[in-house]
């Protein structure tokens, strides 16, 4: 199936070996995603979209609404590859935090992880982008049960997190969740998460070794920076500046939100490649503000409004400031050249 900008892949085989284990025929999965006629998918990796909708059907085709739940015994974190495999050498649980805020765009473009270190406790927070109509509850549930299971691995099988949050709405049944995730458990939340007190974070996990450690951070931090490479991150922020200036959508967090990421993995992105969303913004403007006023006839003031300034006289002292010359001046010199 193809990969798509708008259908980021996740690793997926886990999935597809679960179904069968349950009885499922790979003729039925495949039925489900492609055509008669459409090439063999590949199931070590598939579409986020496609990735969703297997997911779900197979809930529904065994009758097992708390299958995400259910398979978070069964899989390992490192099945995602990635960055995943930095927390079977990591130090401690707050090394493993960290390690998979870094490397989230290693694990799949479709989710965004974040860690945000508190002063009491420490929160792991999972986004999953998807069209809004798209059910991710399967998924998020079983990330936020993977979680718990690698955690009670280190600090024993009683071990609860100090309150975990989905958005999705309250179930029918909440004995499920409590079981396994314990009492703090709210749902209808702005994201799903899971808060670890800090204490905990400090635990111990690993007697790696540094050498070993260290080789395998450079590995992942290369396959990251390859990934990034080849998306052209900045010409895709800059793409998406163009294709929304003028726009309440012209914002760090929308555009963050159409790479499949947080808004704060996109400003470290950008700031390791030495920009910012703000910089982008204003080259991206001003080029556009070059072009309608060397190739068309609108009034400068309407320019303006196009390019999303309120007033013309806040356009005339950016313009000015980028390019040395007021938009009137620009525009005469242009046709001047041009000529």
């Amino acid at each position: 199936m193809p990969h798509s900008d708008n259908n980021p892949l996740v690793r997926m085989k886990w999935l597809v070996d679960a179904a069968m284990e349950r009885g499922i025929a790979p003729e039925e999965m495949r039925e489900l995603l492609v055509a008669p006629e459409e090439a063999e998918p590949d199931w070590d990796a598939l579409p986020m979209e496609s990735y969703i909708r297997l997911f779900n059907w197979v809930a529904e085709r065994i009758g097992d609404r708390y299958l995400g739940i259910h398979l978070a015994r069964e899989v390992d974190l490192a099945s995602f590859g990635g960055g995943t495999y930095m927390i079977h050498h990591s130090s401690s649980l707050k090394e493993c935090c960290q390690y998979l805020d870094r490397y989230d765009q290693t694990i799949s473009q479709g989710v965004a992880i974040a860690f945000i270190e508190g002063a009491r406790d420490s929160r792991l927070e999972y986004r999953v982008f998807q069209h809004a109509s798209a059910d991710t509850t399967q998924d998020m549930e079983m990330a936020m049960g993977m979680l718990v299971c690698f955690i009670r691995r280190h600090l024993g099988a009683q071990w609860h997190p100090e309150r975990v949050h989905f958005p999705h709405a309250t179930p029918a049944q909440l004995e499920k969740f409590h079981t396994f995730f314990g009492t703090e458990v709210l749902f209808d939340q702005p994201v799903t998460a899971i808060w670890i007190n800090n204490e905990d974070l400090d635990a111990k996990i690993s007697n790696a070794d540094p050498y070993l450690l260290e080789v395998l951070r450079n590995h992942v931090d290369e396959l990251q920076k390859s990934i990034l490479d080849q998306n052209n991150m900045i010409s895709r922020v800059c793409y998406h500046i163009a294709q929304s200036l003028g726009s309440e959508d012209c914002t760090a967090n929308t555009t963050a939100e159409r790479l499949f990421m947080s808004r704060r993995s996109l400003t470290r992105h950008l700031s390791k490649l030495g920009t910012s969303f703000q910089e982008l913004r204003i080259q991206v403007t001003a080029e556009a503000a070059k072009k309608a006023l060397a190739e068309t006839n609108s009034n400068i003031s309407e320019i303006a409004l196009r390019l999303g300034y309120s007033e013309t006289s806040a356009f005339d002292r950016s313009f000015k400031n980028l390019t040395g010359n007021s938009p009137k001046q620009y525009r005469e010199l242009a046709r001047k050249t041009h000529h």
